[in-house]
């Protein structure tokens, strides 16, 4: 098995170098491109937690090559875990570098937008964090027939309840939104009943998303 998965790396690695001598060829990058390179580091402490961090990711990332092998063909919801886990160990990486003199452009936390969350416990996650985020939690969805998506079997008289909570949830978040101003609205996603919450907020608020790794890693 280790034999196989050594031999399944070796063909990964003559591939990736075949395709970047391909992308060479196409064409030099412009002038302006910032290249780094391991000659431009300085003295510096290796960040543990952040290397392992990103070890951890691409452990998780490496799993693709075998359950999807002999092609490594994903689907569009594969193909986000796989990329969020790359993205994830790039950021970890990065951090490792910084403290051996490379400088990355980091994209700042927007503290004067408003920031919709499902839950108690990712909220408390953000203000652990973060404590001066403005943040507003549902507990829920915005619109009852998203709640019938996610709970297809839900009785009606739930759904009378459910109603009235959504209502509720709605005039908080009006009411925050009169009160604090923000520079925009921002749904903070993490799974598929986030995504619906973030489609009714673009319909009510013009809202913005951002995954939650952006905000907690």
């Amino acid at each position: 098995m280790i034999a196989k998965r050594v031999e399944d790396s070796k063909n990964l690695i003559i591939k990736a170098i075949s395709t970047i001598s391909e992308i060479e060829r196409m064409g030099k990058p412009s002038a302006d491109s910032k290249t780094i390179s391991y000659k431009d580091a300085k003295a510096g402490k290796i960040n543990v937690d952040e290397f392992k961090k990103a070890i951890y990711a691409l452990i998780e990332a490496d799993e693709f090559l075998y359950k999807k092998a002999p092609l490594h063909e994903l689907n569009e919801e594969e193909a986000k875990e796989f990329c969020r886990l790359i993205l994830k160990a790039e950021r970890h990486l990065n951090n490792v570098l910084k403290d051996f003199g490379f400088e990355f452009e980091e994209k700042e936390i927007d503290k004067n937008a408003l920031y919709i969350v499902s839950n108690k416990k990712l909220f408390r996650k953000l203000k652990d964090k973060n404590p001066d985020l403005n943040v507003i939690c549902t507990e829920g969805m915005l619109d009852i027939e998203d709640m019938k998506t996610i709970n297809p079997n839900i009785p009606e008289k739930a759904l009378e309840g459910i109603k009235k909570k959504i209502e509720i949830t709605k005039n908080n978040i009006a009411k925050r939104i009169e009160k604090t101003k923000p520079s925009k609205v921002v749904v903070v996603v993490e799974d598929k009943a986030d995504e619906l919450i973030y489609n009714r907020a673009k319909e009510l608020y013009n809202a913005d998303k951002i995954d939650v790794n952006e905000l907690l890693e």
